[in-house]
Order: structure tokens, then sequence, then C-alpha cells
């Protein structure tokens, strides 16, 4: 029966090919986890003087999802994890976890916001401190970030999709979309 279908005419087999390619494409994996190298090339380490919002603007061309990474790669300093309070009082003495080995990673592991810090308090107060909000499954950047308490210089930028976080809809969702044309070809 295949045969007899491939056979018709070359309108259908182009159309039984091109839903092909489509099942093919639709049933590729969506985009894995990603490793982020917190301030790309300028790497963890304190901020120039007149780039105070370095990670905040760095934060806020990235879009993070659990199961994403951040790599800290620093000399002769540390990473601190800490809680909101600790962020903004650039107080690490109770941290949810630290880092001094100059090469870290940490993972996202739920949703939600994520406070780092150096472990320097002068550097921390020189801008050394990153705020990562990771997104829900099905979640959209708005913002989420507590502008109202966040210092001018550590105010999240508004939000500019990178390149790599181009769209949040799955290949693998096109499926139930072409199956129904593919269906109707190949029962015409």
């Amino acid at each position: 029966m295949m045969m007899m279908i491939l056979m018709r005419s070359p309108c259908n087999n182009l159309m039984i090919m091109l839903c092909i390619c489509a099942l093919v494409v639709a049933s590729m994996p969506a985009e894995g986890p990603r490793v982020f190298k917190v301030g790309d090339e300028f790497g963890w380490r304190v901020p120039l003087q007149n780039d105070s919002a370095l990670y905040s603007h760095w934060a806020s061309s990235n879009r993070f999802h659990i199961g994403d990474s951040l790599s800290f790669v620093y000399d002769k300093d540390s990473v601190v994890e800490v809680d909101k309070w600790g962020f903004y009082h650039c107080n690490g003495s109770d941290p949810i976890t630290a880092f001094d080995n100059g090469n870290s990673t940490f993972d996202l592991d739920r949703p939600g916001l994520f406070y780092f810090i150096s472990g320097s308090n002068q550097h921390c107060t020189s801008g050394q401190r990153l705020i990562v909000e990771v997104m829900h499954i099905h979640q959209h950047h708005d913002d989420h970030h507590d502008n109202a308490s966040m210092p001018p210089s550590m105010s999240p930028l508004s939000a500019s999709p990178s390149a790599s976080a181009a769209s949040s809809l799955s290949t693998a969702s096109l499926f139930p979309a072409f199956l129904p044309l593919f269906l109707t070809i190949v029962h015409s």
C-alpha cells in the first residue's frame, strides 16, 4: 500500500517527504541543560569601578532553567551562595554554599532566585554579586526581581532574550500538529 501511495504523483511524494521531515524534526529533543560561565570572558572578579552592575547585566541577558549550571572562574577569591538578606547586606557569614577553589560549578536545581556574593565584603560592595532567576518550565521572564529593594546599580535591565534562548516552544511539541496532516496524506 505504501508503494502505491508513493507512486501516485510527484505532488503526493513531495507532501509525504515534507511530512516525514517534519516528523523527524519534531521528534528531536529540545535543548538540554547548559553551563553558563558567570561574567562570560570577564569571569568572577571585582567589576571595574564604573561597571558595578556587570553581573546584573550579565544575568539579565541570559535565561536560566532547571538543570542548567553556573561556572564561576576566579583567582584568589570565593563565591558564596546566600539568602536575600545576605545578598543585600554583602554578608556571607551564614552561607548556603561556599566555594573557594578557583573554578566552581553550581547546579540550578529548582525554580526561583539564587543569590551569590564574593566572600570578600569589599568585593561584594564593589559589585561582585549576582542574582540568578531560574525559570519555571513554562515561565516567561517578567523581571520578577525585587527591584524596589535593589540598589540602582544592581537593578536588572529590561529583558532582552539571548540568542541561545530564542524560544521556549519545544520542537517535540510540534509532533501532534503534524500527525493529522501526515495521516490525511497517507490515507488519501
